[in-house]
């Protein structure tokens, strides 16, 4: 058991939707940092996964780091110290279209050499940097018209040209003699062309659900101002959804997270808080503990989706409390 993934997803960059924050400094403050880290050992978290985005230096593609960005002999000596209270620092480049602000210029030239040559470059560059590190989570969700709607370049890929860049992406991080990484949308939505292109073996996936799963956990929509809102405009509207987990997406995920895993490929599921849920996280670990395969079930992630500041330490403390509450129960 303890040889699980217990990781929490950490945000140095905020800057893959937008180019909102024009330094580092301005989504990351230190001193939460510190908090994080420390909270990890004591939480029995022994992964940190570390979405850069361009709040590294790239010696490769200076052009894209923020001016502030770490350093590579800051990434070094983070590494080293979270390695010396037994945790590894996993990197993070998300090369999905509605997430990929953060590579600047290059963004806008999805599937042309320039883009194969940057992103190889990249990936090659954040092994080495991360010192030959076991896994790089490139990322890869939500890639569909309806993600990039609000783009000012709206840009996604379909068909057999989002294969051929999944499959270019990962060769790319298979190359460096690390395993690829990614969200599950890209199994869960085209389940037959992901079996065809992609074995069990060559990558894990991370499934994402960030609500409740037993009945009696469900949130009304009607006790949330937001969802009232959000289940109230377009399509949702004619659905008549009383409780958020008959949100089609969670309904699918339900039906299909199980079944799947019949294929054999390995999961690291990963909670939120971000719903403001105080269930799933531990329904989330209760689910697969009771009905997946152990053995593919190789970890859990929380990934909190506030950036590391001040303002948003409560929503660290609140995942570290839920991970941990959830891991000793079905986990000890």
């Amino acid at each position: 058991m303890n040889s699980k993934i217990w990781s929490i997803l950490v945000h140095l960059s905020m800057n893959m939707w937008s180019k909102k924050y024009p330094t580092v400094a301005d989504n990351f403050d230190e001193g939460v940092w510190d908090y994080i880290v420390e909270e990890s050992e004591k939480t029995g978290i022994n992964m940190i996964v570390l979405d850069l985005g361009d709040a590294v230096q790239y010696a490769s593609h200076p052009e894209i780091s923020l001016p502030d960005a770490w350093t590579r002999k800051r990434v070094h000596a983070e590494i080293k110290r979270c390695r010396e209270k037994g945790i590894t620092l996993i990197p993070k480049i998300n090369f999905a279209t509605p997430h990929d602000i953060w590579l600047g210029e290059y963004a806008r030239m999805i599937s042309t050499n320039t883009y194969y040559r940057v992103c190889d470059d990249l990936i090659k560059e954040v092994y080495d940097m991360f010192e030959k590190p076991e896994y790089i989570h490139i990322g890869f969700d939500e890639e569909d018209g309806k993600h990039v709607a609000g783009a000012q370049l709206a840009i996604y890929r379909q068909g057999e040209l989002f294969w051929h860049d999944l499959r270019y992406l990962m060769d790319s991080v298979i190359e460096t003699g690390a395993k690829p990484w990614i969200w599950s949308c890209p199994l869960f939505n085209h389940p037959d062309d992901f079996r065809k292109h992609i074995d069990p073996d060559e990558v894990v996936l991370s499934p994402w659900y960030y609500n409740a799963f037993e009945p009696e956990h469900w949130t009304l929509v009607e006790s949330r101002a937001e969802y009232v809102a959000y289940y109230n405009e377009g399509d949702y509207a004619k659905m008549g959804i009383k409780f958020v987990e008959e949100d089609p997406f969670l309904v699918k995920f339900r039906e299909v997270a199980l079944p799947l895993m019949k294929e054999g490929y390995n999961y690291v599921p990963c909670a939120s808080v971000f719903n403001r849920c105080d269930w799933n996280t531990h329904d989330l670990l209760e689910y697969f503990k009771d009905n997946a395969p152990d053995n593919q079930v190789i970890g859990f992630m929380t990934a909190p989706w506030f950036s590391t500041t001040e303002k948003n330490r409560k929503y660290f403390e609140e995942s570290f409390k839920f991970l941990k509450e959830a891991k000793e129960k079905f986990y000890t």
